[in-house]
């Protein structure tokens, strides 16, 4: 029974809607029985204050008391009160159980409807805490209480006690009530469980990709701008490098670090100086000394091949960052395929790649011992793929320490982050290849 509220939201919301209609049915009980008292009031004769009159006054005087403390339990739902509470009914069943079952007023038993309200109301106490359990134990709390009471008090009036059966009859339906509503929260308890170790799973992929991203932008910054400086020789730090490193630290100690920013390769015109991104991207494919193979944005198809012009998807050089990695590193880059395939995939899978390229231009230049790095792109099979081949010294993948977080973290998580697939193939003295494919669309 969940009403069509949440599993996680049902317990609480059906219990307390169970709690305020026994409250609204013991207020009509006591209700009633402040009319019975007051009409024994009013039928007696004008003038006269005889010792009917006086008992349907006490009778009033103690409903009104239980009445009282029943609106506080009902408005105000606590242990303390709800202990009150069932300390006073107890007392107004007793003084109640006197007045009516004294000799003369013709009732056998305590079996009758007079005191049938009273008790009722004492039972439908709903009380402090949520929860079936909870429930029925205070209910049945107040009809044991209820039932003592008027005991006592047909005893000292001298009557006979029985049970009441509108009392037991009230307990029986809060009871089932009860009941029902647990049995038929079992299966949504553990569909809250479910729900629960959803949201953690949820937590811990998120908590992961914020490390990942935290991992790899740290590494990646610190590492080019220490080659970059590095191989700026000595003297003063050239002003476009301390452009670059100013940028990335404002990425790395700001809010939004995690962010990977659709935006970041249009600031990699402030990188550059004068000329823009396409400068830097015509730069970057160039000798150590930064002179461009060709008028515009030239890129080589492989060494000495034809140039293609770049026509930028998005207003910037593609892979201008990766390219100023390896311009700032000293590393000459050969491009093959057609540059504009990027324009296939969303700007956050755009930064990605352009990411993991940077990173793999960067392993070349510190680790390979050459001079020049081939870079193809290709697109094919709904991918977008980007390989990056050095003839270098190579190395054993399987070799690799667990604690180098280049090619695990920088590289190899960042594509697969995207959905994407990065394979590496090297052996010692003959290069590597490192081939990333990342599917078109995407954020």
């Amino acid at each position: 029974m969940t009403l069509g509220l949440p599993e996680h939201l049902a317990k609480a919301s059906l219990s307390r809607a169970l709690a305020s209609a026994g409250h609204a049915a013991g207020a009509v009980c006591l209700a009633s029985a402040m009319v019975i008292a007051v009409a024994s009031i009013v039928v007696e004769p004008v003038g006269e204050i005889g010792p009917d009159r006086q008992a349907a006054i006490a009778a009033f005087v103690l409903v009104g008391v239980q009445a009282a403390l029943f609106a506080l339990v009902a408005f105000h739902p606590s242990v303390t009160l709800t202990v009150v509470y069932l300390l006073g009914g107890t007392a107004v069943v007793y003084g109640l159980t006197v007045l009516v079952m004294a000799p003369g007023n013709g009732f056998e038993t305590t079996n009758n409807a007079l005191l049938a309200m009273p008790r009722t109301a004492l039972l439908l106490v709903g009380g402090a805490g949520v929860g079936s359990r909870i429930a029925i134990a205070w209910a049945t709390l107040g009809w044991g209480l209820g039932e003592a009471a008027a005991f006592l008090g047909a005893t000292a009036a001298g009557a006979a006690w029985a049970p009441n059966a509108a009392a037991a009859a009230a307990l029986g339906i809060v009871v089932i009530t009860r009941v029902y509503d647990a049995m038929t929260r079992s299966d949504a308890r553990r569909e809250t469980a479910l729900h629960r170790a959803s949201q953690q799973t949820r937590e811990l992929v998120i908590r992961h990709d914020y490390e990942l991203r935290a991992i790899a932008r740290l590494h990646d910054t610190a590492l080019s701008h220490l080659v970059a400086i590095a191989a700026s020789g000595s003297g003063p730090v050239d002003e476009r490098l301390r452009t670059a490193i100013s940028h990335d630290l404002s990425l790395i100690v700001g809010r939004d670090w995690a962010t990977e920013h659709a935006e970041e390769a249009e600031a990699s015109g402030a990188r550059t100086g004068p000329g823009g991104a396409n400068a830097a991207a015509g730069a970057s494919l160039g000798t150590r000394d930064g002179s461009a193979h060709a008028e515009g944005d030239p890129l080589r198809a492989g060494r000495g091949g034809p140039t293609t012009t770049v026509a930028a998807p998005t207003g910037t050089a593609p892979l201008a960052d990766a390219f100023g990695v390896a311009r700032d590193a000293g590393l000459a880059v050969n491009v093959s395929g057609a540059p504009d395939v990027l324009a296939a995939v969303g700007p956050r899978r755009r930064a990605a790649i352009e990411a993991a390229v940077a990173q793999c231009l960067m392993n070349v230049a510190r680790h390979a011992g050459v001079d020049d790095v081939e870079v193809a792109l290709g697109r094919a099979d709904g991918e977008v793929t980007i390989v990056v081949v050095d003839d270098g010294r190579g190395f054993d993948p399987e070799r690799v320490p667990d604690d180098r977080i280049g090619l695990r973290t920088s590289i190899r998580g960042r594509i697969e982050q995207e959905g994407g697939r990065a394979r590496i193939w090297s052996r010692p003295g003959v290069g590597t290849t490192v081939m990333l494919a990342v599917p078109e669309g995407g954020e």
